[in-house]
């Protein structure tokens, strides 16, 4: 059997000679400590799952469970600007993301169309997607476009309603990377997001009807 915590106490308190008074008075501080850090472990505790509630709160209200209506599409339109120069054509994506930065779906894919060894300078696309080339369409000229998402991930499933990040992505052989990325809520009403631009991408927003 292990010894007390108050036998331990006295037996220090002895051999170092101590009063008995001086004992009581140690083991009371003990005592008093012990009881502090246990009180702030359970003050800690409390914040803790405090905190861990609020959080999962804050999730739940941000997505409601239920798909996307049927009709809602979401139209990502962007304007690239030459770096002028001989800078090629730009090499262009646009993809979903989820709230959580998990890749949803390519809407865009401006590339060469056959034996491109060069699809990965797409760096961030390529790492969300995993190279999957759905939607292609060879590179273009500086201008404006459009693309849109009906809603589905690349599984053909319907997507929740909530928040996503919207992305566009493109780069120039000889040139820059540019990268527009964003969180836009898709949920029951209609709604029109601008995207702050970067780069070579100019200008960017999002219409999203229902």
């Amino acid at each position: 059997m292990s010894p007390s915590r108050y036998s331990t106490v006295t037996r220090r308190a002895f051999l170092g000679g101590l009063s008995a008074a001086a004992i009581v008075g140690v083991v009371g501080c003990a005592a008093t400590g012990s009881t502090t850090t246990s009180a702030t472990g359970q003050a800690t505790a409390t914040a803790s799952a405090s905190s861990t509630a609020s959080v999962t709160a804050t999730a739940s209200a941000s997505t409601s469970g239920k798909t996307l209506p049927a009709s809602a599409q979401a139209t990502v339109s962007w304007t690239f600007a030459s770096s002028g120069g001989m800078s090629r054509n730009p090499y262009m994506a646009v993809w979903i993301e989820d709230a959580d930065g998990n890749f949803v779906k390519t809407l865009a894919l401006y590339h060469k169309a056959n034996g491109d060894n060069w699809l990965n300078t797409l760096s961030t696309w390529y790492a969300a997607s995993g190279g999957t080339d759905t939607t292609t369409s060879g590179t273009v000229p500086a201008g404006s476009f459009t693309t849109t998402w009906d809603g589905t991930t690349a599984s053909g499933d319907r997507a929740a309603q909530g928040t996503y990040y919207v992305c566009i992505e493109s780069v120039v052989e000889h040139g820059s990377d540019s990268l527009v990325r964003q969180q836009v809520t898709f949920g029951s009403s209609a709604a029109k997001t601008s995207l702050t631009a970067t780069g070579d991408i100019t200008a960017a927003a999002v219409d999203y009807a229902v």
